[in-house]
């Protein structure tokens, strides 16, 4: 995939080059990006405005070429795949073979390298061994399970770990898929790599968003917190349990506009992963916490203390 990847690129610098504002996109050169911390349909009022304008600050998210941000927009699987690939760099822990290419994604589609890293480092599974359903749109347990899965986040402490400074701190223990900062790549190019994409997908449109696989086993004891934390919790796949505890105890769960209403199956909204990706990046000392005061940290939900 290493030419069309190539091909993309100077497609990209070509149809792009009168837009204003330079992105760095690594071993491609200079390319043109839209990127921003204020969008006209991002107002002060709009809960993940926080999440949103602190991503922007630090060049690691950015809107649409006309300048807005679509925050109630769903967010489909490739664009995830592009979000993952850009915030995350992680060694891949499987490889594509030319036999194994998506049939459903063309050589010369816009996310095809994006799609490609993203499942090669972990994040992004499929149902299908030839399907990766670029447009569907990723659901909010999907995109849960994804970071869980990829950041290979777990809720045993490493046998190395300090124990008694992470007990000083009443934080989590933190084990988790360690990777050089890579915010050379900000989230602005998913903006530019959306001139490529198809029409958009509205809710209506999109086909049913298939179940989330997972290679952890159930784990009972997820049960008594998931329904401690959330009062939908019977409709979280049975599958996605585990990750979703786990992913509750590092903090990285954002729920508007209930905290106790997790709502997994509906589709995750821009302004939604970009809550998630704030608190993956902090959780990973990456990004600083948004201010205890934020209004928005009544949708946060906070992790017990580990004893």
């Amino acid at each position: 995939m290493t030419f069309e990847r190539d091909w993309s690129t100077r497609q990209i610098a070509t149809l792009i080059g009168s837009l204003s504002v330079m992105t760095l996109l690594p071993g491609a050169g200079w390319v043109a990006a839209v990127a921003q911390t204020a969008y006209p349909d991002v107002s002060d009022d709009l809960w993940a405005q926080p999440y949103i304008q602190q991503l922007s600050q630090a060049d690691i998210l950015a809107g649409y070429p006309d300048g807005t941000f679509r925050p109630l927009q769903p967010m489909a699987r490739d664009e995830y795949a592009a979000v993952i690939r850009q915030a995350f760099d992680l060694d891949p822990e499987e490889s594509l073979s030319q036999a194994s290419v998506f049939q459903d994604v063309p050589q010369d589609y816009w996310a095809n390298a994006a799609i490609e890293e993203a499942y090669e480092m972990g994040f992004m599974d499929t149902q299908s061994e030839n399907e990766f359903n670029p447009r569907t749109p990723i659901t909010r347990i999907e995109a849960i399970v994804a970071l869980v899965d990829g950041l290979e986040l777990s809720a045993d402490p490493p046998a190395t770990a300090n124990v008694p400074a992470a007990a000083e701190t009443e934080q989590p223990v933190r084990q988790a898929r360690s990777a050089p900062s890579r915010l050379m790549f900000p989230l602005a190019a998913t903006s530019v790599m959306q001139l490529f994409a198809p029409p958009q997908v509205t809710p209506a449109q999109a086909p049913a968003p298939a179940e989330p696989t997972a290679a952890q086993p159930t784990n009972a004891a997820a049960e008594p917190l998931l329904s401690d934390y959330y009062a939908d919790a019977g409709q979280i796949p049975e599958a996605a349990r585990d990750q979703v505890a786990i992913a509750t105890q590092a903090g990285l769960i954002v729920n508007y506009p209930d905290q106790d209403m997790l709502n997994p199956n509906q589709p995750m909204t821009r302004a939604s992963v970009a809550a998630l990706m704030h608190q993956a990046l902090v959780y990973q000392d990456k990004l600083e916490p948004l201010p205890a005061d934020t209004d928005v940290s009544q949708y946060q939900v906070e992790p017990e203390a580990t004893p």
